[in-house]
């Protein structure tokens, strides 16, 4: 038996014996993702196989908004530190790709969730004693340099000096620039990853949301960036056809604060500098390919940081 395979059933073994283990679906550090059965129920383990994973706070969130909102997501059968089961869901798309009309119903589900989370402060999410907690910070500012310098910490460990440097050179601009972060919009709970294959959708409906690992509270607008940037990249630049259709819809659920369009740099540049941990965290590319990845990625934190200080001056 592989030893991916025992873990898993050691597991499922402390909630019931009614259980079979099936395939790996999904082996990305820091998680990896088994096919299960549990009770009859055909369901998803989900284990973390390094302290970086937190299987346990994303199950709480998952948690949450089944109490509390009308945003789908998988029922949590089991819960513990370094894992979960959760209910199958047929509805995820098998690949990446997005139209006009995928767009605008993932844009109204992103608000849709904005508008069902408030809480009364920004910060981390984690779980403690069976609940979500939060891990609240001052300011979306604080929140900001903290994520920043958690990557940058993450890289510089990691022995990624370059990539570290970048990332201290964003926590630089924005330990100078709190102003950059006035009037962003009320705390939220955001997803962080809410791409096409974790979002199932059937005609202009949201049917289930899925891999809450990278949430967080924060801005709406954040959320919104995160998604964007990687959701509207075309081959030669912006699909613009894609994030106009975005855009309308997540508008036509939830209005987007004053100052948006203007503070869209300072969150590329938090989000470029989360991809430096996703490149080296999941090693997806190895070798010269990931090199050129990082560089390319540095490119854009200096490009990014020089337009955020020559456009401050007229903000």
């Amino acid at each position: 038996m592989k030893e991916d395979e025992r873990a898993v059933r050691e597991r499922l073994e402390s909630h019931t014996n009614d259980y079979e283990v099936g395939r790996k679906l999904h082996d990305v550090p820091p998680h990896v993702t088994h096919e299960v059965r549990m009770d009859g129920r055909r369901a998803v383990c989900k284990r973390a196989t390094s302290d970086e994973g937190d299987p346990a706070m994303e199950a709480r969130v998952m948690q949450h908004l089944e109490t509390n909102t009308s945003v789908p997501v998988p029922h949590v059968l089991a819960v513990e530190d370094d894992y979960f089961v959760a209910e199958w869901c047929d509805e995820i798309p098998a690949d990446g790709s997005v139209d006009e009309a995928s767009a605008r119903t993932m844009g109204a589900g992103l608000a849709t969730l904005h508008a069902e989370t408030t809480f009364e402060s920004y910060g981390f999410l984690g779980a403690r004693d069976g609940e979500l907690v939060l891990d609240a910070r001052e300011s979306w500012h604080g929140t900001v340099r903290d994520f920043l310098a958690d990557r940058r910490d993450f890289l510089r460990d990691g022995g990624f000096v370059a990539d570290a440097e970048a990332a201290a050179d964003a926590l630089t601009l924005v330990r100078e620039r709190p102003d950059l972060f006035r009037d962003v919009g009320e705390p939220v709970l955001c997803h962080g990853n809410y791409l096409p294959d974790h979002v199932g959708r059937d005609g202009g409906d949201v049917t289930t949301v899925i891999d809450f690992e990278h949430a967080l509270v924060g801005p709406g607008e954040y959320d919104y960036w995160r998604t964007a940037i990687p959701l509207c990249a075309g081959p030669g630049g912006v699909d613009e056809t894609v994030a106009e259709a975005f855009r309308a819809g997540y508008e036509s659920v939830r209005e987007l604060p004053p100052g948006f369009d203007r503070r869209g740099d300072v969150y590329r540049l938090i989000v470029v500098v989360s991809f430096f941990r996703s490149l080296r965290l999941q090693r997806q590319q190895t070798g010269a390919e990931a090199t050129r990845t990082a560089r390319r990625f540095r490119e854009l934190v200096s490009g990014t940081i020089e337009s955020i200080r020559e456009d401050c001056d007229v903000w």
